[in-house]
């Protein structure tokens, strides 16, 4: 029989709680890892626009959601709407039409006339933001919110609820809406719309003591994204329509030439898998 003395015994457990504390401490640290810190920590981050990953999953879908993170995103563009019985929903449009088997405005429906509507062509029932949440809390998601209703401190209120805030990302596409996101509390990081150096040292001004991103369009001049980055400002842009479209022919050439000169901190595509892939790893 093997005989160790006491020294090597009690060396040998340290060693082992140590080692166990370590294993557990380790998947804390990055599930609970902070948008903030996320992007500080990777060169880019990829988002799902709409839940989409590629360019036919349903929009706004749970399902196509959880499809995508299964996948490997878990950074999600999302649209949020409020019915009319003041449930929260995932829901782009004002009306019902396009995406679901009902019709007319989403703010004049009652409750059971919306548990009654389901998603074109899956049959899902129309997602409550809840549901969302619930999702994003169990699996550490990260979330970019386009809320264009006046419904912004209620959504993220919800957010906070679900202790989220520092896992979001608030869209604004107005100095009033921006300056709205700005005086609600909370951890999440807000995206202002940039056209130009006016803008930019707007936002500076407003954002003085809080960090923000700065959005730029696909197709803005490459001067205003030397600019912002020269700042130090993250970047937030988009490639759905033309360059998704282009990138599924060339197998991602299109993604790389249009990063290598923007140098995005954020980008919104319908198909995060493969812009993912070749943004960062290169694959042919």
């Amino acid at each position: 029989m093997l005989r160790t003395n006491s020294k090597e015994a009690d060396f040998f457990l340290v060693r082992s709680f140590f080692v166990l504390a370590l294993g557990l401490l380790i998947p804390t640290i990055s599930l609970g890892q902070s948008l903030s810190q996320k992007l500080s920590d990777n060169s880019l981050s990829v988002v799902s626009h709409r839940g989409v990953i590629d360019g036919e999953t349903l929009e706004n879908s749970l399902f196509g959601i959880k499809k995508a993170y299964e996948s490997g995103v878990d950074f999600f563009e999302i649209d949020v709407r409020k019915g009319g019985d003041g449930e929260l929903y995932l829901l782009h449009d004002a009306t019902l039409d396009r995406t679901t088997n009902g019709n007319g405005p989403i703010v004049g429906k009652t409750a059971e006339e919306l548990q009654q509507i389901r998603l074109t062509g899956s049959g899902e029932l129309l997602p409550r933001f809840s549901q969302l949440l619930e999702f994003a809390q169990e699996n550490q998601i990260y979330l970019m919110l386009d809320v264009k209703e006046p419904i912004l401190e209620e959504v993220l209120g919800m957010v906070q609820d679900y202790d989220l805030s520092d896992r979001c990302l608030v869209l604004t596409f107005a100095r009033d809406r921006a300056s709205e996101a700005h005086q609600i509390p909370g951890e999440f990081l807000i995206s202002v719309l940039v056209n130009g150096a006016e803008d930019l040292a707007y936002y500076q001004k407003l954002f003085t003591e809080r960090e923000f991103l700065a959005y730029v369009s696909k197709e803005a001049p490459i001067e205003l994204y030397q600019l912002v980055r020269d700042h130090s400002i993250p970047i937030v842009t988009d490639v759905m329509g033309a360059i998704d479209e282009q990138a599924q022919i060339d197998k991602g050439k299109t993604y790389r030439s249009f990063q290598e000169v923007r140098q995005a901190s954020v980008i919104v595509s319908d198909f995060p898998i493969l812009l993912r892939d070749q943004l960062r790893y290169g694959l042919k």
